[in-house]
């Protein structure tokens, strides 16, 4: 492939989470189409680099993990985003033989198996939700995805109940397999959120995003049981927040319980927000902080709109805040996220707020296989899903 072709995909696809750029590759002149790859290569990376701590492999050979949550023993729950298998792994690293589950997903581009999350009252009714998207093919495929759902489980120790599986929420897609969103918590309020992307590929801005009549770039409210909650901020609206373009992931701060996402913009434009009811973040007419003349008049004339709290690296994905002393007391409170392209989990210090961002480091660098997912665990360590495997960080 040549130099040309390489440049034209980074500047016109930043969101090159789970390689979905490949599939517009014949829609770049002289560009070789590549659609036909089952397993693209990673992003080239830098070798791994970090003054404090290592990278420790603890799932190898893994198949394309993306979501991952820790069960109340210390096992590690993931999601497979091209097979919809659910997989296990005891606190010592031992993957389960047999899935915990079993989807059939659409898995094109950015869609597949890619959330999950458990009740907030997991250790009572055994509840776990997970986020996925599927056509009207029962089987793994390749096709584009007619819808985005939330799909809820019943465990019974490391397996589901048979036939607990029910839809806690459908909600109608596009044809076109980009921009998914698709990551699912649960909040402090007990409600459930799940994000939503634009759905359109890298060099389609999509409207939509700023229609509260679509269900297209927001973040979503519901109740456990897929109702609309009385509080939300429109009324009949599963919608709390919109103007957002590919939030990949997001968390609740335990510390002061605001919502903290991450947001794959165009080139250079990748944002980190503070999300909040009823807000207007600005896709498709302003993208990352409002600098140009367009960006500043629609801010202007918009008065629930809000401004990024800081521009990321290429491409964040997973994202969390950390509650150990792991990596020394001093980084106790500290949001971190992972970054794609390069490999990246920045460490970022808030204000006493929660509310500003007062500075960006990076923690560490050249991890390679592309950064899907990023969760603190049990021990207080980073796990990091990639294309390939999850590997924790682990002090020197």
């Amino acid at each position: 492939m040549s130099l040309a072709c390489v440049r034209a995909r980074m500047r016109n696809h930043s969101r090159i989470r789970w390689l979905g750029l490949l599939l517009l590759s014949a829609m770049l002149p002289g560009c070789p189409s590549l659609t036909t790859l089952t397993n693209p290569p990673a992003p080239a990376v830098d070798p791994f680099s970090s003054a404090t701590v290592t990278l420790e492999t603890f799932v190898p050979n893994a198949n394309f993990p993306v979501g991952m949550v820790f069960l109340p023993d210390g096992s590690l729950m993931y999601v497979e985003k091209n097979t919809g298998l659910v997989r296990i792994v005891s606190p010592d690293g031992q993957l389960q033989a047999e899935p915990f589950a079993d989807f059939a997903v659409a898995n094109a581009g950015d869609a597949g198996l890619l959330g999950v999350a458990l009740d907030p009252d997991f250790e009572t009714n055994h509840y776990i939700y997970f986020a996925l998207t599927q056509n009207g093919s029962a089987t793994d495929n390749a096709l584009s995805r007619t819808d985005t759902r939330v799909v809820r489980l019943t465990a019974a120790g490391n397996t589901a109940v048979p036939n607990s599986e029910q839809v806690i929420v459908v909600i109608p897609g596009s044809p076109l397999p980009g921009h998914e969103g698709g990551n699912v918590h649960f909040g402090p309020d007990g409600k459930l959120y799940l994000s939503i992307g634009d759905r359109r590929f890298n060099n389609f801005p999509n409207e939509e995003a700023q229609q509260l009549d679509k269900l297209a770039g927001r973040m979503l409210r519901l109740n456990p049981d897929g109702t609309i909650p009385a509080d939300n901020p429109y009324p009949d609206n599963m919608t709390f927040a919109y103007g957002l373009r590919n939030s990949f992931d997001f968390t609740f701060d335990p510390l002061s319980g605001l919502l903290l996402a991450t947001e794959n913009g165009p080139s250079g434009e990748d944002e980190l927000n503070l999300i909040e009811s009823g807000m207007n973040y600005g896709w498709p007419d302003v993208s990352g902080v409002e600098d140009t003349p367009d960006e500043q008049t629609f801010a202007a004339a918009t008065p629930n709109y809000r401004s990024p709290l800081t521009i990321l690296g290429r491409a964040p994905t997973g994202i969390d805040v950390n509650l150990a002393d792991a990596y020394g007391a001093e980084f106790n409170g500290d949001l971190f996220v992972a970054e794609y392209v390069h490999g990246t989990v920045k460490r970022i210090h808030l204000t006493a707020d929660r509310r500003t961002v007062f500075s960006v480091d990076t923690f560490a660098d050249g991890i390679p296989g592309g950064l899907n997912d990023l969760a603190f665990g049990p021990d207080g360590l980073i796990y990091i899903s990639t294309s390939e495997s999850i590997a924790r960080l682990v002090p020197q």
